[in-house]
């Protein structure tokens, strides 16, 4: 299946969300209270972030040529750990469609630390972390080790070169 990988837009906005609550809604809602509303407020201020202050927020969307939600990723940059002054890039979601197969989701997921990394170096920014609360989290941590990540627990860092 051909897909590309684009900026997330505000029109994108709607499909986001559905695909967060079809696939990963029941992975928290014992735990919080889902609200499409602030999770479609929230995510139009980080496009709207994207656009304006490019290195602060990555949003980016996997379509296939019908132009069909796949996947989408998004990212902040110039969090802080509090024991250290070092910005990190933490990933706030790497959500896909669950019905692709699994050869589809781990060239998805392989993209989405891909863009991460590209990001961390365009907002010059050493460290990443990729975090899931996921009950099903095995695969996804792996694929971060087989790309250097240091993973503790369900929180996978790396520090990277930017030069």
């Amino acid at each position: 299946m051909n897909y590309s990988w684009r900026p997330c837009t505000g029109l994108d906005v709607p499909k986001v969300v559905n695909m967060a609550e079809t696939h990963f809604q029941t992975e928290i809602d014992t735990i919080f209270t889902p609200d499409p509303i602030a999770y479609s407020r929230n995510l139009t201020h980080a496009v709207v972030n994207q656009f304006y202050l490019p290195t602060t927020e990555l949003v980016s969307i996997a379509t296939d040529d019908s132009d069909n939600l796949l996947a989408y990723t998004w990212a902040s940059s110039n969090e802080k750990a509090p024991w250290s002054d070092d910005c990190m890039v933490v990933v706030r979601m790497a959500h896909l469609d669950l019905k692709l197969s699994n050869r589809m989701r781990v060239g998805l997921v392989i993209d989405m630390i891909k863009l991460w990394e590209g990001f961390a170096k365009l907002a010059k920014v050493p460290v990443i972390c990729s975090t899931t609360m996921r009950k099903d989290q095995a695969s996804f941590l792996k694929l971060h080790e087989r790309f250097g990540y240091d993973v503790r627990g369900s929180y996978a860092y790396k520090r990277i070169n930017l030069e």
